[in-house]
């Protein structure tokens, strides 16, 4: 009986491990995408805290594009100016109700909304759109809605 017992938790155990290893976890395959890109919402909420420009746009492709801000640049000026003018004051960017979509048909495209944003200016909701490269996954574009 005790044989039976210690093998059912034996059995469990290697089902508890490859279980993880099929979701991305430390199994050969490495982090899952979803794993990647809530890393990288991580690092952005982190950076944005820290008034951290070099490492917040490190998280930015080059092909970034915005209707307003325009391409990469337009958006670093932008923060940069957000930041010089104290904007970004005490900012406090809540992910926790953030949701992670990555397109269906295209698995190189997702998306996480909602991120609420308050800070001096005031409140806003955001969506970061993103894209899968070669170094990972970048922010491609945002939309901000000013509260």
């Amino acid at each position: 009986m005790r044989r039976l017992v210690i093998s059912v938790i034996v059995l469990g155990l290697v089902a508890v491990m490859a279980g993880g290893c099929a979701t991305g976890g430390s199994g050969g395959k490495g982090p899952s995408d979803a794993d990647q890109i809530n890393k990288l919402v991580a690092d952005w909420k982190a950076a944005g805290v820290a008034k951290d420009l070099d490492k917040v746009m490190a998280l930015y492709s080059d092909k970034f594009s915005h209707y307003e801000y325009g391409d990469k640049a337009g958006m670093k000026a932008f923060i940069k100016d957000a930041i010089d003018m104290g904007y970004l004051e005490n900012a406090d960017f809540n992910t926790a109700n953030a949701k992670v979509t990555i397109d269906a048909k295209d698995k190189t495209k997702a998306s996480v909304y909602p991120i609420d944003l308050k800070a001096a200016f005031g409140s806003a909701t955001m969506r970061l759109d993103l894209k899968k490269e070669a170094t990972g996954w970048k922010v491609i574009g945002t939309d901000i809605e000013q509260k």
